[in-house]
């Protein structure tokens, strides 16, 4: 069966996880990570794209880019071919590392932007790594933000965004219990839980709700519910929103 084409982001920027195969461990000692950041801060020199924020756990990465001239499926390809070779090589290993393709999703909007940035920067937390938020984990871009030096991440732009690094620093700090792409199942969701993922999303706790909101907030939340794992059905049943509109949204 063909692979399905992956959703293209209107911002070029996106969420992307590599994982494990099997979910098995990556990073097996300090040296495996010090050389993927290597081989990321290669390719970030050598090809054209933006790094806003980056997390390596034990058996995931984590990262938060923008899409410039270059199409972030050939950076993604460089990045994992040069570190699976190096890692086979050391590990004495032949095959893959990287469980199928990486997962992406497109962040579109700015609330989700603001989402996916601190959730990466809080898996360490979330993991039980550390008591507080960049207070002992060194494989994320956390340090880079709190010390106000750009080694790996473009951290102008982010800073700029919240209009000051002490703003941005705040906002990554307060605990949050935000959910992407990996949080979600690709089970069937009783509509109890669905529509609790629908105002986490949203804000939006009736179909009305849901209606009210702006054309192309609407037709973004209805994408990203789509690749949660939505059925046609349930979106039409949960929000109002017509099964053609629907099953137009879920064709592009």
């Amino acid at each position: 069966m063909p692979r399905c084409a992956r959703r293209r982001s209107v911002t070029g920027v996106y969420h992307i996880i590599l994982r494990g195969i099997n979910k098995q461990i990556i990073f097996e000692d300090g040296n495996d990570f010090r050389t993927f950041t290597s081989v990321l801060q290669h390719y970030r020199c050598e090809c054209d794209f933006d790094l806003y924020a980056y997390c390596l756990m034990s058996n995931h990465i984590h990262l938060l880019v923008k899409e410039n001239e270059d199409v972030i499926g050939d950076v993604m390809k460089k990045i994992e071919v040069t570190f699976v070779k190096w890692y086979n090589e050391k590990y004495q290993r032949i095959g893959n590392l990287f469980q199928e393709r990486y997962k992406s999703e497109p962040v579109e909007t700015e609330d989700y932007l603001l989402t996916v940035f601190r959730y990466i920067l809080q898996n360490p937390l979330h993991a039980g790594l550390e008591s507080i938020v960049g207070d002992t984990y060194r494989w994320s871009s956390f340090r880079e933000y709190e010390n106000n030096v750009s080694i790996l991440t473009d951290i102008e732009d982010m800073i700029a965004y919240f209009g000051g690094l002490e703003e941005l620093l705040d906002f990554a700090k307060r605990n949050a219990r935000d959910m992407c792409m990996e949080d979600y199942s690709p089970r069937t969701l009783a509509d109890e839980e669905a529509l609790q993922i629908i105002e986490q999303i949203t804000g939006c706790q009736s179909p009305s709700d849901f209606q009210h909101l702006d054309l192309e907030e609407r037709d973004t939340a209805i994408r990203r519910l789509i690749g949660i794992g939505f059925s046609t059905r349930q979106l039409n049943r949960l929000t109002g929103i017509s099964r053609k509109k629907i099953c137009s949204l879920r064709s592009q």
